[in-house]
């Protein structure tokens, strides 16, 4: 973002440092880009532009315990959470169950610092879902990350402007 407006520019999410495969990914990709031998004049089709941006960070209160695969924590998150990352997930996507008569909630904040858990989550019948369709960035399984930072971002489709 800091860099759009001067010229073009893109994020690419390359996984965990030490994850080979996301440097051999970032390096062809700019590889790709540097022996362009001239930029299309025609607009890319749409069918082949998928673009999401980050609508809000997701972070567990320190009032609520958590764990994975720990049935008597207040919220017991899938274990599996960071292999949704980058995932189009449905409406009534399940990301973990709530211990039953545990208060739980999240803080989901916007860019402006705002709730917005209402507009991605609920909870229904003791499991927390989605709310609605959102890609899920950065999740992960390390609870101390999880503590000092957050549990990970929710990115939400841009649709191409038209006309």
């Amino acid at each position: 973002m800091a860099m759009s407006g001067v010229c073009p520019a893109v994020t690419i999410e390359c996984g965990k440092p030490d994850h080979e495969y996301g440097m051999a990914h970032a390096r062809d990709y700019m590889d790709a880009c540097l022996h362009l031998a001239e930029l299309p004049q025609h607009p890319v089709a749409s069918h082949d532009v998928e673009l999401f941006h980050t609508v809000a960070i997701v972070k567990v209160p320190e009032a609520v315990s958590f764990g994975f695969g720990n049935a008597s924590v207040d919220l017991q998150l899938v274990s599996n959470i960071d292999h949704l990352n980058f995932r189009e997930l449905p409406a009534g996507t399940g990301l973990g169950r709530v211990r039953t008569g545990a208060e739980v909630w999240l803080e989901v904040t916007d860019d402006n610092n705002q709730s917005v858990y209402d507009r991605y989550f609920s909870i229904e019948d003791d499991m927390l879902l989605t709310a609605r369709p959102l890609m899920p960035s950065m999740f992960t399984l390390d609870e101390r990350i999880i503590r000092q930072d957050c549990l990970g971002y929710l990115m939400e489709r841009l649709l191409p402007e038209t006309g």
